[in-house]
């Protein structure tokens, strides 16, 4: 969305991206919780670098690069 120039600031939720893989990971599981708050920290840099227009995807996991598109849904 940040990719090309624009006459005002485009902006988006990452909420979900942020929490979608990082509580698959932690599964309410205590023994997960290390490699949760990884992937929340990973999650976090990849959502940093698409609000600047600089993301590539490259280097993520399998599970992240998974759609979250759910046919019908709603909030």
């Amino acid at each position: 969305m940040n990719q090309a120039p624009n006459p005002w600031h485009v902006s988006f939720s990452y909420a979900r991206a942020l929490q979608n893989t990082c509580l698959k990971t932690w599964g309410g599981r205590a023994e997960n919780v290390n490699a949760a708050q990884t992937t929340l920290l990973t999650r976090a840099k990849a959502n940093s670098l698409a609000q600047l227009g600089k993301y590539t995807g490259e280097g993520e996991s399998e599970e992240a690069k998974e759609g979250m598109f759910v046919k019908g849904y709603t909030y």
